[in-house]
């Protein structure tokens, strides 16, 4: 029992390192492009990530419940119930979709896109446990691709420089938002000056030179795909 209990243990912990292996990524720009071209929606914002995931399982509405007993507690209000939270939350609904509400105007970059949801209530009322509910929703959903080494995992879109983003929204079909932050700025000026001394010598108007070796350096630096845990 103890040998088919170590093999089997053994075997998980394989078939867990291969299928991670599997689906690790690792390329360019040029190549990160590239998936953007033939996938667009990969390039969706924290609060858009957020709201599919939560609304990806269906819904249905509090007025549709034959149970009396939960029409006389919320009457006449229409309050959504996600499928989302149904099975481990009670009693809540009408906070988880003031939630999903929340991640919906946010998605459509709304004013609630530029504020801090914060929950606030006594102790056990499930603040913790939401949090921990839309962690685990982020460890199943779809990996995200970010500038390797970035601290802030940083989209790889933000490499574009801005005189050249509209062209590239058009080919892409999205639109890109942001800035490098200081620590891949600090490492794109580097790699500027290393492609720059090891280029071939010609002739070039100053903003060409500037711009041929932006775009050099900016091709080199690798992206990382990331799952979130």
């Amino acid at each position: 029992m103890d040998d088919i209990n170590r093999n089997t243990f053994e075997r998980l912990i394989k078939d867990d390192r291969a299928n991670r292996d599997s689906t690790k990524w690792q390329g360019t720009l040029i190549d990160y492009l590239e998936k953007v071209r033939e996938n667009p929606g990969m390039t969706r914002l924290s609060h858009n990530r957020l709201y599919n995931m939560m609304t990806a399982q269906g819904m249905s509405e509090i007025t549709e419940s034959d149970d009396p007993r939960v029409k006389r507690l919320y009457k006449d209000e229409p309050i959504k119930v996600y499928n989302f939270f149904k099975d481990e939350f009670f009693g809540i609904e009408r906070t988880a979709s003031q939630i999903v509400r929340y991640f919906h105007s946010a998605s459509l970059k709304g004013e609630e896109s530029r504020q801090v949801l914060y929950l606030m209530g006594p102790v056990g009322s499930g603040k913790s446990s939401l949090v921990e509910k839309l962690q685990r929703g982020l460890e199943e959903a779809e990996p995200i691709y970010a500038i390797a080494d970035c601290p802030m995992f940083e989209e790889p879109l933000h490499l574009i420089p801005r005189h050249l983003r509209k062209e590239f929204e058009k080919m892409l079909e999205v639109q890109i938002e942001g800035d490098l932050c200081p620590i891949c700025r600090h490492r794109l000026k580097e790699e500027l000056a290393h492609a720059m001394k090891n280029s071939p010598s010609s002739k070039w108007n100053f903003p060409s030179v500037i711009g041929g070796a932006l775009a050099l350096s900016r091709r080199l630096i690798p992206i990382t795909k990331i799952r979130l845990y």
